[in-house]
Protein backbone atom coordinates (compact mmCIF):
# COMPACT_ATOMS: atom_id res chain seq x y z
CA UNK A 1 0.00 0.00 0.00
CA UNK A 2 2.62 2.46 0.99
CA UNK A 3 4.77 1.80 -2.45
CA UNK A 4 1.12 2.51 -4.81
CA UNK A 5 0.70 5.67 -2.37
CA UNK A 6 4.55 6.77 -2.95
CA UNK A 7 4.10 5.98 -6.60
CA UNK A 8 0.90 8.20 -7.04
CA UNK A 9 2.54 10.85 -5.48
CA UNK A 10 5.69 10.47 -7.47
CA UNK A 11 3.13 10.75 -10.72
CA UNK A 12 1.62 13.27 -9.68
CA UNK A 13 4.62 15.87 -9.13
CA UNK A 14 5.99 14.52 -12.84
CA UNK A 15 2.50 15.20 -14.02
CA UNK A 16 3.67 19.05 -12.47
CA UNK A 17 6.67 19.34 -13.16
CA UNK A 18 6.55 18.48 -16.77
CA UNK A 19 3.51 20.46 -17.43
CA UNK A 20 5.33 23.36 -15.74
CA UNK A 21 8.14 22.46 -18.17
CA UNK A 22 5.66 22.86 -21.44
CA UNK A 23 3.71 26.01 -20.64
CA UNK A 24 3.77 28.40 -23.46
CA UNK A 25 4.18 32.29 -23.49
CA UNK A 26 3.17 34.92 -25.60
CA UNK A 27 5.35 38.14 -24.70
CA UNK A 28 3.95 40.58 -26.13
CA UNK A 29 4.77 44.53 -28.04
CA UNK A 30 8.11 44.47 -26.56
CA UNK A 31 11.10 46.42 -27.38
CA UNK A 32 13.47 42.97 -28.17
CA UNK A 33 17.49 43.01 -28.40
CA UNK A 34 17.46 39.94 -30.50
CA UNK A 35 21.45 39.67 -30.09
CA UNK A 36 21.14 38.85 -34.25
CA UNK A 37 21.44 41.02 -36.90
CA UNK A 38 18.52 42.46 -36.69
CA UNK A 39 19.66 44.09 -33.37
CA UNK A 40 16.91 46.08 -31.91
CA UNK A 41 13.63 45.15 -32.63
CA UNK A 42 10.22 47.49 -31.65
CA UNK A 43 6.86 46.81 -31.12
CA UNK A 44 7.71 42.79 -31.49
CA UNK A 45 5.95 39.43 -29.82
CA UNK A 46 7.84 36.73 -28.75
CA UNK A 47 6.10 33.10 -28.62
CA UNK A 48 7.38 30.53 -26.87
CA UNK A 49 5.83 26.78 -27.03
CA UNK A 50 7.90 23.82 -25.41
CA UNK A 51 10.71 25.57 -23.66
CA UNK A 52 11.62 27.20 -27.07
CA UNK A 53 11.38 30.06 -29.09
CA UNK A 54 9.24 29.66 -31.88
CA UNK A 55 8.24 32.89 -33.13
CA UNK A 56 9.67 36.23 -33.12
CA UNK A 57 7.71 39.31 -35.23
CA UNK A 58 4.70 41.57 -34.46
CA UNK A 59 0.95 40.87 -34.13
CA UNK A 60 1.49 36.59 -33.41
CA UNK A 61 -2.58 35.78 -32.54
CA UNK A 62 -2.50 33.50 -29.08
CA UNK A 63 -3.91 29.76 -30.15
CA UNK A 64 -4.14 27.40 -27.80
CA UNK A 65 -3.31 27.28 -24.06
CA UNK A 66 -0.50 30.21 -24.02
CA UNK A 67 0.22 32.51 -21.09
CA UNK A 68 -0.54 36.03 -22.76
CA UNK A 69 1.88 38.69 -21.39
CA UNK A 70 1.72 42.85 -22.04
CA UNK A 71 5.27 43.98 -22.70
CA UNK A 72 4.25 47.44 -23.80
CA UNK A 73 7.14 49.57 -22.50
CA UNK A 74 9.05 47.05 -21.50
CA UNK A 75 12.37 45.37 -23.01
CA UNK A 76 12.89 41.93 -23.70
CA UNK A 77 17.06 40.48 -23.70
CA UNK A 78 18.11 36.59 -23.66
CA UNK A 79 18.53 35.51 -20.00
CA UNK A 80 22.21 37.16 -19.58
CA UNK A 81 25.80 35.19 -18.88
CA UNK A 82 28.82 35.98 -17.16
CA UNK A 83 31.76 34.21 -18.30
CA UNK A 84 34.07 34.41 -15.35
CA UNK A 85 32.75 33.28 -11.74
CA UNK A 86 32.87 30.66 -9.22
CA UNK A 87 29.39 29.83 -9.18
CA UNK A 88 28.62 26.96 -6.76
CA UNK A 89 31.79 26.74 -5.86
CA UNK A 90 32.09 29.33 -3.30
CA UNK A 91 29.52 30.04 -0.79
CA UNK A 92 31.49 32.06 2.09
CA UNK A 93 34.86 32.98 0.80
CA UNK A 94 36.44 32.92 4.47
CA UNK A 95 35.20 29.21 5.24
CA UNK A 96 37.04 26.87 3.72
CA UNK A 97 34.35 24.03 3.52
CA UNK A 98 32.35 26.04 1.25
CA UNK A 99 34.44 26.43 -1.36
CA UNK A 100 35.84 23.79 -3.79
CA UNK A 101 36.97 26.44 -6.34
CA UNK A 102 40.95 25.27 -6.36
CA UNK A 103 43.24 22.68 -5.27
CA UNK A 104 46.57 22.49 -4.13
CA UNK A 105 46.91 18.92 -4.72
CA UNK A 106 50.50 17.97 -6.11
CA UNK A 107 50.13 17.59 -9.57
CA UNK A 108 46.79 18.62 -10.21
CA UNK A 109 46.35 21.32 -12.57
CA UNK A 110 45.33 21.10 -16.31
CA UNK A 111 43.31 17.92 -15.21
CA UNK A 112 41.26 19.53 -12.97
CA UNK A 113 37.83 19.77 -13.14
CA UNK A 114 35.32 21.91 -10.94
CA UNK A 115 32.02 20.05 -12.31
CA UNK A 116 31.82 17.38 -9.63
CA UNK A 117 31.79 20.40 -7.33
CA UNK A 118 29.17 22.79 -8.26
CA UNK A 119 26.37 23.08 -5.75
CA UNK A 120 23.29 23.69 -7.40
CA UNK A 121 21.68 24.67 -4.12
CA UNK A 122 23.96 27.66 -3.61
CA UNK A 123 21.64 30.89 -2.37
CA UNK A 124 24.12 32.48 -5.13
CA UNK A 125 22.51 30.98 -7.97
CA UNK A 126 18.73 32.12 -7.15
CA UNK A 127 20.49 35.80 -6.15
CA UNK A 128 21.91 36.02 -9.52
CA UNK A 129 18.72 34.40 -11.33
CA UNK A 130 16.84 37.00 -10.16
CA UNK A 131 18.65 39.96 -11.53
CA UNK A 132 18.73 38.37 -14.89
CA UNK A 133 21.65 35.68 -15.47
CA UNK A 134 20.29 32.48 -16.48
CA UNK A 135 24.12 30.61 -17.51
CA UNK A 136 27.29 31.14 -16.53
CA UNK A 137 30.93 30.01 -17.06
CA UNK A 138 32.24 28.33 -13.78
CA UNK A 139 35.62 28.63 -14.13
CA UNK A 140 38.59 26.86 -11.81
CA UNK A 141 41.05 29.24 -9.56
CA UNK A 142 44.58 28.65 -9.75
CA UNK A 143 46.29 26.60 -7.17
CA UNK A 144 49.76 25.45 -7.38
CA UNK A 145 50.14 24.87 -11.05
CA UNK A 146 50.05 27.62 -13.65
CA UNK A 147 47.22 25.77 -15.47
CA UNK A 148 44.19 25.94 -13.42
CA UNK A 149 41.58 23.79 -14.95
CA UNK A 150 38.78 23.06 -16.77
CA UNK A 151 35.91 25.17 -16.67
CA UNK A 152 32.10 24.24 -16.96
CA UNK A 153 28.77 25.98 -18.22
CA UNK A 154 25.89 25.87 -16.34
CA UNK A 155 22.29 27.22 -16.41
CA UNK A 156 20.91 28.64 -13.66
CA UNK A 157 18.37 26.12 -12.68
CA UNK A 158 17.76 24.78 -9.01
CA UNK A 159 18.84 21.33 -9.65
CA UNK A 160 21.78 19.14 -10.99
CA UNK A 161 20.29 19.34 -14.30
CA UNK A 162 21.86 22.82 -14.92
CA UNK A 163 25.19 21.27 -15.63
CA UNK A 164 25.65 21.61 -19.34
CA UNK A 165 28.75 20.82 -20.59
CA UNK A 166 31.90 20.31 -17.91
CA UNK A 167 34.54 20.75 -19.87
CA UNK A 168 34.28 23.84 -21.98
CA UNK A 169 37.79 26.11 -21.34
CA UNK A 170 41.11 25.60 -20.03
CA UNK A 171 42.21 28.07 -17.67
CA UNK A 172 45.50 29.41 -17.19
CA UNK A 173 48.04 32.31 -16.05
CA UNK A 174 50.51 34.78 -17.19
CA UNK A 175 51.47 38.12 -16.30
CA UNK A 176 52.39 38.70 -12.99
CA UNK A 177 49.81 36.29 -11.35
CA UNK A 178 51.50 33.70 -13.81
CA UNK A 179 55.14 34.12 -12.90
CA UNK A 180 54.24 33.64 -9.52
CA UNK A 181 53.31 30.09 -10.03
CA UNK A 182 56.48 29.81 -12.23
CA UNK A 183 59.34 31.54 -9.75
CA UNK A 184 58.81 34.77 -10.31
CA UNK A 185 59.41 35.65 -13.71
CA UNK A 186 57.09 35.91 -16.79
CA UNK A 187 60.15 33.67 -18.70
CA UNK A 188 59.71 31.10 -16.91
CA UNK A 189 55.96 31.12 -16.67
CA UNK A 190 55.90 31.03 -20.43
CA UNK A 191 58.80 28.60 -20.71
CA UNK A 192 56.20 26.30 -18.53
CA UNK A 193 53.09 27.50 -21.12
CA UNK A 194 55.09 26.10 -24.18
CA UNK A 195 56.70 23.05 -22.02
CA UNK A 196 53.22 21.79 -21.31
CA UNK A 197 51.58 22.38 -24.68
CA UNK A 198 55.20 20.47 -26.35
CA UNK A 199 54.86 17.79 -23.83
CA UNK A 200 50.88 17.01 -24.45
CA UNK A 201 51.98 16.71 -28.28
CA UNK A 202 54.58 13.94 -27.42
CA UNK A 203 52.64 11.99 -25.36
CA UNK A 204 49.51 12.28 -27.31
CA UNK A 205 51.80 11.34 -30.84
CA UNK A 206 53.07 8.20 -28.62
CA UNK A 207 50.40 6.47 -26.58
CA UNK A 208 51.58 3.51 -26.83
CA UNK A 209 54.92 4.62 -24.40
CA UNK A 210 53.18 5.89 -21.52
CA UNK A 211 50.71 4.41 -19.25
CA UNK A 212 49.17 5.32 -15.60
CA UNK A 213 51.57 5.55 -12.88
CA UNK A 214 54.57 5.50 -14.19
CA UNK A 215 57.56 7.32 -13.29
CA UNK A 216 57.68 9.92 -16.39
CA UNK A 217 59.88 13.27 -16.33
CA UNK A 218 57.77 15.46 -17.39
CA UNK A 219 56.38 18.87 -16.17
CA UNK A 220 52.92 18.25 -15.58
CA UNK A 221 51.64 14.93 -14.76
CA UNK A 222 50.31 12.85 -17.24
CA UNK A 223 46.68 13.32 -16.49
CA UNK A 224 47.11 17.14 -17.36
CA UNK A 225 49.17 16.28 -19.96
CA UNK A 226 45.44 14.93 -21.60
CA UNK A 227 43.39 16.95 -20.14
CA UNK A 228 45.34 19.38 -22.88
CA UNK A 229 44.77 17.80 -25.96
CA UNK A 230 40.84 19.34 -25.94
CA UNK A 231 42.73 22.51 -26.39
CA UNK A 232 45.41 20.93 -29.14
CA UNK A 233 43.06 20.02 -31.11
CA UNK A 234 40.79 23.40 -30.55
CA UNK A 235 37.86 21.43 -29.21
CA UNK A 236 38.55 24.14 -25.97
CA UNK A 237 39.90 27.48 -26.08
CA UNK A 238 42.94 28.08 -23.41
CA UNK A 239 41.48 31.23 -21.33
CA UNK A 240 45.24 33.11 -20.19
CA UNK A 241 44.92 35.83 -17.88
CA UNK A 242 47.00 38.68 -19.11
CA UNK A 243 46.24 42.64 -18.63
CA UNK A 244 50.17 43.98 -20.10
CA UNK A 245 50.37 44.87 -23.65
CA UNK A 246 52.89 42.61 -23.89
CA UNK A 247 52.09 39.96 -22.37
CA UNK A 248 48.91 39.43 -24.31
CA UNK A 249 51.22 39.66 -27.56
CA UNK A 250 53.28 36.95 -26.25
CA UNK A 251 50.24 35.14 -25.83
CA UNK A 252 48.57 35.41 -28.95
CA UNK A 253 52.01 34.38 -30.74
CA UNK A 254 52.17 31.25 -28.18
CA UNK A 255 48.18 30.51 -29.83
CA UNK A 256 49.67 30.76 -33.73
CA UNK A 257 52.62 28.86 -33.03
CA UNK A 258 50.49 26.07 -31.83
CA UNK A 259 47.41 26.30 -33.37
CA UNK A 260 45.51 26.41 -30.39
CA UNK A 261 42.45 28.73 -29.80
CA UNK A 262 43.18 31.58 -27.33
CA UNK A 263 40.90 33.69 -24.79
CA UNK A 264 42.45 36.63 -23.47
CA UNK A 265 40.75 37.08 -19.89
CA UNK A 266 41.67 40.82 -17.71
CA UNK A 267 42.89 42.52 -20.97
CA UNK A 268 43.66 46.20 -18.92
CA UNK A 269 45.67 46.85 -21.98
CA UNK A 270 43.98 44.53 -25.05
CA UNK A 271 42.61 48.12 -26.25
CA UNK A 272 46.41 48.66 -27.25
CA UNK A 273 46.96 46.10 -29.06
CA UNK A 274 43.41 45.63 -30.65
CA UNK A 275 44.26 45.34 -34.38
CA UNK A 276 46.32 42.30 -33.56
CA UNK A 277 43.96 40.78 -31.31
CA UNK A 278 41.13 41.03 -34.22
CA UNK A 279 43.52 39.63 -36.80
CA UNK A 280 44.13 36.43 -34.95
CA UNK A 281 40.63 36.22 -33.96
CA UNK A 282 41.40 36.26 -30.19
CA UNK A 283 38.51 37.11 -27.95
CA UNK A 284 38.62 39.11 -24.88
CA UNK A 285 36.92 38.65 -21.43
CA UNK A 286 37.41 42.09 -19.74
CA UNK A 287 35.14 44.47 -17.09
CA UNK A 288 34.99 47.93 -18.06
CA UNK A 289 35.07 48.96 -14.67
CA UNK A 290 38.22 47.81 -13.89
CA UNK A 291 39.87 50.89 -14.75
CA UNK A 292 42.27 51.78 -11.92
CA UNK A 293 46.16 51.67 -12.72
CA UNK A 294 48.46 48.71 -11.68
CA UNK A 295 52.37 47.75 -12.92
CA UNK A 296 50.36 44.99 -15.28
CA UNK A 297 48.35 47.50 -16.84
CA UNK A 298 49.01 50.75 -16.61
CA UNK A 299 47.23 52.04 -19.51
CA UNK A 300 44.01 50.83 -18.87
CA UNK A 301 41.00 52.79 -19.45
CA UNK A 302 37.05 52.83 -19.27
CA UNK A 303 36.74 53.12 -23.30
CA UNK A 304 39.17 49.84 -23.38
CA UNK A 305 36.11 47.55 -24.19
CA UNK A 306 34.34 50.17 -27.06
CA UNK A 307 38.06 50.14 -29.16
CA UNK A 308 38.35 46.23 -28.83
CA UNK A 309 34.74 46.14 -30.25
CA UNK A 310 35.20 48.92 -33.31
CA UNK A 311 38.52 46.80 -34.26
CA UNK A 312 36.12 43.66 -34.93
CA UNK A 313 37.68 41.68 -31.24
CA UNK A 314 34.89 39.26 -30.01
CA UNK A 315 34.34 41.15 -26.70
CA UNK A 316 32.89 38.92 -23.66
CA UNK A 317 31.66 41.13 -20.86
CA UNK A 318 32.04 39.86 -17.26
CA UNK A 319 31.84 41.88 -13.55
CA UNK A 320 30.50 41.45 -10.30
CA UNK A 321 32.50 38.51 -8.99
CA UNK A 322 30.32 35.58 -8.33
CA UNK A 323 28.10 36.64 -6.12
CA UNK A 324 26.93 39.68 -7.75
CA UNK A 325 27.93 38.10 -11.10
CA UNK A 326 24.59 39.77 -12.37
CA UNK A 327 26.24 42.96 -12.35
CA UNK A 328 28.08 42.37 -15.74
CA UNK A 329 24.95 44.10 -16.59
CA UNK A 330 26.65 47.17 -15.07
CA UNK A 331 29.57 46.96 -16.54
CA UNK A 332 27.83 46.54 -19.95
CA UNK A 333 26.19 50.08 -18.72
CA UNK A 334 29.86 51.70 -18.38
CA UNK A 335 31.12 50.41 -21.86
CA UNK A 336 28.35 51.95 -23.40
CA UNK A 337 28.85 54.99 -21.72
CA UNK A 338 32.31 55.05 -23.13
CA UNK A 339 31.57 54.34 -26.46
CA UNK A 340 30.42 50.59 -27.14
CA UNK A 341 26.88 49.83 -28.57
CA UNK A 342 24.19 48.95 -26.93
CA UNK A 343 23.55 46.41 -29.08
CA UNK A 344 27.09 44.83 -28.75
CA UNK A 345 27.31 45.37 -25.08
CA UNK A 346 23.87 43.18 -25.21
CA UNK A 347 25.52 40.50 -27.30
CA UNK A 348 28.70 40.17 -25.45
CA UNK A 349 27.07 39.22 -22.49
CA UNK A 350 24.99 36.68 -24.39
CA UNK A 351 25.65 35.41 -28.09
CA UNK A 352 29.28 35.98 -27.57
CA UNK A 353 29.70 33.85 -24.45
CA UNK A 354 27.67 30.74 -26.42
CA UNK A 355 29.89 31.09 -29.65
CA UNK A 356 33.36 31.08 -27.72
CA UNK A 357 32.32 28.54 -25.57
CA UNK A 358 30.09 26.44 -27.64
CA UNK A 359 26.91 27.25 -25.43
CA UNK A 360 24.25 25.21 -28.14
CA UNK A 361 20.50 27.43 -28.66
CA UNK A 362 21.28 30.08 -26.62
CA UNK A 363 22.08 33.68 -26.33
CA UNK A 364 19.56 34.89 -29.58
CA UNK A 365 16.09 36.15 -29.73
CA UNK A 366 14.90 33.71 -32.44
CA UNK A 367 13.06 31.07 -33.61
CA UNK A 368 14.64 27.26 -32.79
CA UNK A 369 16.58 28.51 -29.26
CA UNK A 370 16.23 27.91 -26.02
CA UNK A 371 13.82 30.19 -24.14
CA UNK A 372 15.99 31.90 -22.08
CA UNK A 373 14.46 35.11 -21.79
CA UNK A 374 14.43 38.16 -19.37
CA UNK A 375 11.64 40.81 -19.66
CA UNK A 376 12.70 43.97 -17.78
CA UNK A 377 10.35 46.64 -16.78
CA UNK A 378 13.08 49.19 -18.07
CA UNK A 379 15.82 49.48 -20.13
CA UNK A 380 18.15 46.53 -19.39
CA UNK A 381 20.90 48.27 -18.83
CA UNK A 382 19.82 50.71 -16.12
CA UNK A 383 20.57 50.32 -12.74
CA UNK A 384 16.95 50.95 -11.69
CA UNK A 385 15.52 48.37 -14.23
CA UNK A 386 14.22 45.00 -12.83
CA UNK A 387 13.22 41.52 -14.94
CA UNK A 388 9.67 41.01 -14.13
CA UNK A 389 10.03 37.57 -15.91
CA UNK A 390 12.75 35.25 -16.42
CA UNK A 391 12.77 32.06 -18.88
CA UNK A 392 15.16 29.20 -18.36
CA UNK A 393 15.31 26.79 -21.10
CA UNK A 394 11.27 27.85 -20.99
CA UNK A 395 10.48 27.15 -17.72
CA UNK A 396 9.28 30.51 -15.33
CA UNK A 397 11.73 31.17 -12.40
CA UNK A 398 10.41 32.31 -9.06
CA UNK A 399 11.88 35.89 -8.43
CA UNK A 400 12.19 34.80 -4.70
CA UNK A 401 16.32 34.55 -3.07
CA UNK A 402 17.36 34.43 0.17
CA UNK A 403 17.92 38.12 -0.25
CA UNK A 404 14.00 38.72 -0.97
CA UNK A 405 12.84 36.64 1.96
CA UNK A 406 14.80 38.11 4.56
CA UNK A 407 13.91 41.54 3.15
CA UNK A 408 10.04 40.45 3.23
CA UNK A 409 10.26 38.91 6.76
CA UNK A 410 11.70 42.23 8.41
CA UNK A 411 10.55 44.87 6.24
CA UNK A 412 8.14 46.01 8.89
CA UNK A 413 8.25 45.14 12.54
CA UNK A 414 5.94 47.73 13.89
CA UNK A 415 3.56 46.12 16.27
CA UNK A 416 4.64 42.72 15.88
CA UNK A 417 8.72 42.56 17.00
CA UNK A 418 8.55 38.81 17.72
CA UNK A 419 8.08 38.26 14.16
CA UNK A 420 12.07 38.05 13.43
CA UNK A 421 12.10 35.55 15.89
CA UNK A 422 9.22 32.96 15.76
CA UNK A 423 9.70 32.05 12.28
Amino acid sequence: MRFFKALLISLVVLSTSLSAAAESYLIKNATVYTSTAKGKVTNTDVLVENGKIVRVEQNIKATGDVVELDATGKFITPGLSNPSTNMGLVEIGAVSSTVDAATIEHNMGAGFNVSTAINFRSTILPQNRINGLTRAVVLPRSGDSIFAGQGSVIALHSSAKGLLNDNVAQFALYGSDGARKAGGSRAAAMQLLEQAINEAKYVRANPSRFYEGGNWQFSQSLNDLKALYPVLDRKVPLIIAADRMDDILRIVNLGKKHNIRIVIAGGGEAWLVAKELAAAKVPVIIDPINNIPEFDSLSVKFEGAGILYDAGVKVLLTGGGTHNAYLVRQSAGVAVAFGMPKTAAIEAMTINNADVFGIKNYGQIKAGMDADIVVWDGDPLELTSNPDLVLIQGEKQPLVSRATRLRDRYWDLIGNQKQGFVK
